[in-house]
């Protein structure tokens, strides 16, 4: 492939990027690290309490097994995300409907491709929505246990914030992305890592452990199961949280621009795994540790667990109250860059589809573009904040879980598919970025 103009130069088979390593980390963690996994709300769903799933999956808690399913979603998403991106870049297939349509062509004639197809398109459309009124409950959840104002107030508060910058606040928003990022990622190792050495030193950990343990081998005597069943059930839902964090893959794809060999594209997906388990597994540790306390305020309807772990944490008054106002801040700009991402792309997919459906001008269309994104918007937020009434534990253990399960057909299996088939690799000392 020759180069063309705008494109960088090739690093070569055996050269290493790290420009490139650490902008695609850094979206990777941004991309993960939501308002439910700032609250706590997402790993206490899937690791500790979650409740079945329509019958396909039993009502057993496993909390026991928390401390190593972090480990096995990042296992999970390093041999994904490696192999569905290879794939991509080797085939320079960016955009999700072609990628899908080469990624179905390789294994039995093709005949699956365009069904994923059909099947991604459904389950991206229900993400947009998912995700968005994920977006409204994080942060409403949060005011309402910090402020005692009703829910559905706060999430109307919210909306309206949402929508205003949605319509005016987007550019802003991109321009301040990396400052965003960061306040994320300082609120949460502020948050995070003080309260992770005083659970382990203070002994709350071990003591939490032991009542986990206790109440699992209770119900194994009163016929709940047994100890494998429990642990069969955890693995299952550690798929299903890596499974909802791949559910987004057509942007991953979309980043696969990005790399021209595979010692890069490795690297990069390696960090990139380990920052988002190692926050994770922290997240996880000092729920962990205040089992009980977030047992109860679960059954108590709460559900930003991450103001409990505060509270039962690290420090006097003053500083949990620093460190509350950080984690809502935290969970506030997670909820932004989310919002403003979901909203942009649903416009961007209904407009485009209009446009080509009506055969129209691009110059009319554009024209029109402002107008009638305001009237998408307005509904997008509407549509989004009835949804979010459901509640942040209900979208998390209901919604995003039939994510992950019908990304069993559009990516899980068909990259273990291509994988045991393989695929050449492209000519890395020629292959120039596109992006």
């Amino acid at each position: 492939m020759g180069k063309q103009a705008g494109q960088a130069k090739s690093f070569g088979a055996n050269e290493i990027d790290w420009r490139t390593v650490i902008v695609f980390v850094s979206i990777a963690f941004s991309s993960q690290c939501g308002g439910g996994f700032a609250a706590g709300s997402t790993p206490w769903s899937y690791f500790f309490m979650n409740t079945g799933f329509y019958g396909i999956l039993p009502v057993v808690t496993q909390p026991y097994f928390c401390l190593f399913m972090p480990f096995v979603v990042a296992a999970i998403n390093c041999f994904m995300i490696y192999f569905f991106m290879k794939f991509a870049m080797d085939f320079r297939t960016f955009d999700y409907s072609n990628f899908l349509a080469r990624y179905g062509s390789t294994f039995w004639g093709g005949i699956l491709a365009k069904p994923m197809q059909w099947v991604y398109e459904f389950n991206f459309n229900w993400l947009l929505i998912v995700c968005m009124a994920l977006a409204y409950s994080s942060s409403g959840s949060a005011l309402a246990e910090l402020t005692g104002i009703p829910y559905i107030l706060t999430t109307f508060i919210v909306g309206i914030i949402m929508f205003a910058l949605c319509m005016k606040g987007s550019s802003l928003v991109r321009k301040n992305a990396v400052f965003m990022s960061a306040v994320i990622f300082i609120a949460l190792v502020a948050v995070n890592v003080p309260n992770l050495f005083f659970n382990l030193s203070s002994g709350r950990l071990s003591a939490e452990m032991a009542v986990m343990s206790d109440q699992m081998n209770t119900s194994i005597a009163q016929g709940a199961g047994s100890f494998v069943k429990y642990l069969l059930v955890a693995l299952c839902w550690a798929y299903i949280f890596s499974g909802q964090n791949l559910g987004g893959f057509g942007a991953y794809v979309n980043h696969a621009q990005l790399f021209t060999n595979k010692k890069t594209l490795r690297m990069a997906v390696i960090l990139s795994v380990i920052a988002n388990w190692a926050f994770l597994e922290i997240s996880v540790v000092n729920l962990a540790a205040n089992y009980s306390e977030v047992l109860e305020g679960w059954q108590a309807g709460k559900a930003v667990y991450t103001i409990l772990v505060v509270q039962n944490g690290v420090g006097g008054t003053v500083l949990k109250g620093i460190l509350l106002t950080l984690i809502t801040v935290a969970i506030f700009f997670a909820t932004i860059s989310t919002a403003i991402n979901y909203a942009q792309g649903f416009n961007d997919r209904v407009l485009n589809w209009y446009q080509k459906k009506v055969k129209e001008d691009p110059a009319v269309s554009a024209a029109k573009r402002n107008k009638r994104g305001a009237i998408l918007t307005l509904f997008y937020v509407i549509l989004t904040w009835g949804v979010s009434q459901a509640g942040l534990t209900s979208l998390v253990s209901k919604g995003l879980t039939a994510v992950s399960l019908i990304n069993l057909f559009t990516l899980i299996l068909p990259t273990v598919m291509n994988v045991i088939i393989g695929w050449k690799d492209a000519d890395y000392e020629n292959l120039t970025k596109e992006g």
